[in-house]
């Protein structure tokens, strides 16, 4: 894959490993003195490692509404909140990239990844046309209610926070408002601003290509239109377009032009296998033709605007994927019995690799209490006491 020296390196900082210019290819072939995927994977994997008796690490499958699907579980407490992360795309999975940015939230959280229906783990090519006709949003909120049903039990609690990211800020409003007694808190990060998001998107772009006299953006951009483009075959392009330029003018990861190295960064995630991390574009294209580009359903435009639980807002300022404004303005409109909107002032749409050490503040602070707080763990418990019920 065209990352793999980036992240190696990068995990090289981590660990502390030696490193050769000649990086290992794709395949898992090694060059001399270069280091094979297995090796950096098992020691990201032994450095994430829950130790904690009370802890949970697990990586699994569960079936789900005629579908097998994957979750990651992690924490060093069960017994802290749950927190169920929905990731966007709508087929792109952060399970693999969480060992960049999570640990930290696994002290006060038990943190599930789930890669949902035809997507990172869950993908399997030979299943998906039979999937295909079953990619709605719908079946997406009907799946989380499963996930949802799941977690509870397995980890005997009788709520939890659902975080909706990007895509997932579709479907977790929706979740909550069909399953409200299930959740402490509702927590948006880059949120989805309903139909006018991509008029937004669209106009804040052309104000900034044409500021900088950029005739190859402007005349890529102008070719787009109409934008948005109507639901149906073509539109996820037109859309993908928009967001590449996007991203160029900070409107995706502040600072940096592309997400190459948000994508790269699976190739080194303990949870994935080589062919897994090789299917994850496939399965995202396929996704994401599947969601939007599907005719006649149109794109979703209705926006839950009243909860009967606590909501919190995480947004970055620059944020053009989900347009900051219209986050704003529908946060305006909410009705919740407590609702916060905080703005990470340089941050576009990855707030979690941008400013992470305020992500984990505004988590601690905003959405923790809401649910309780974190667990108190067991009094001089020994990781190698008998008994232990670490997983």
């Amino acid at each position: 894959m065209r990352h793999s020296k980036t992240i190696a390196i990068l995990a090289v900082a981590l660990l502390g490993m030696p490193w050769s210019s000649s990086a290992q290819s794709a395949s898992g072939s090694a060059a001399d003195g270069a280091i094979p995927r297995d090796s950096i994977t098992s020691r990201l994997a032994e450095l994430r490692r829950i130790h904690t008796p009370e802890g949970i690490e697990v990586v699994e499958p569960i079936e789900v509404n005629g579908s097998t699907q994957w979750l990651s579980i992690r924490g060093l407490n069960r017994a802290n909140p749950i927190l169920l992360v929905l990731h966007g795309g709508p087929g792109s999975p952060v399970m693999g990239a969480s060992w960049a940015y999570q640990k930290p939230w696994e002290d006060f959280f038990t943190v599930v990844n789930w890669d949902r229906r035809g997507v990172g783990k869950s993908f399997s090519p030979a299943d998906s046309a039979r999937l295909g006709p079953t990619m709605t949003l719908q079946q997406l909120v009907d799946d989380a209610a499963a996930v949802v049903e799941h977690l509870l039990a397995r980890l005997g609690q009788e709520k939890l926070v659902v975080l909706g990211y990007s895509y997932g800020t579709r479907i977790g409003p929706r979740l909550v408002e069909q399953h409200p007694e299930r959740f402490h808190a509702y927590v948006g990060l880059g949120q989805a601003g309903g139909p006018d998001a991509e008029r937004q998107l669209y106009a804040t772009l052309m104000e900034r290509v044409r500021a900088a006299n950029d005739t190859t953006a402007i005349r890529e951009l102008e070719a787009l239109q109409p934008y948005p483009p109507p639901a149906g075959p073509g539109a996820v392009d037109k859309l993908l377009a928009a967001r590449r330029w996007a991203r160029e003018y900070d409107g995706g990861w502040y600072g940096k032009p592309t997400f190459d190295l948000y994508f790269a960064l699976p190739e080194w995630g303990p949870e994935y296998t080589e062919a897994e991390v090789a299917n994850l574009r496939p399965a995202m294209a396929w996704a994401e033709r599947h969601l939007i580009d599907r005719a006649p359903e149109p794109r979703p435009t209705r926006l839950v605007e009243r909860f009967e639980v606590p909501v919190v807002i995480l947004h970055g300022r620059f944020d053009l994927h989900t347009p900051y404004e219209n986050a704003r303005d529908h946060f305006d409109r909410i009705e919740a019995p407590r609702k916060r909107f905080v703005t990470f002032e340089r941050s576009s749409h990855m707030i979690m690799f941008e400013e992470p050490g305020r992500l984990l503040v505004a988590l601690v602070e905003e959405v923790l209490p809401l649910a309780g707080g974190s667990a108190s763990f067991r009094e001089q418990a020994s990781s190698r006491e008998p008994g232990s019920f670490r997983e």
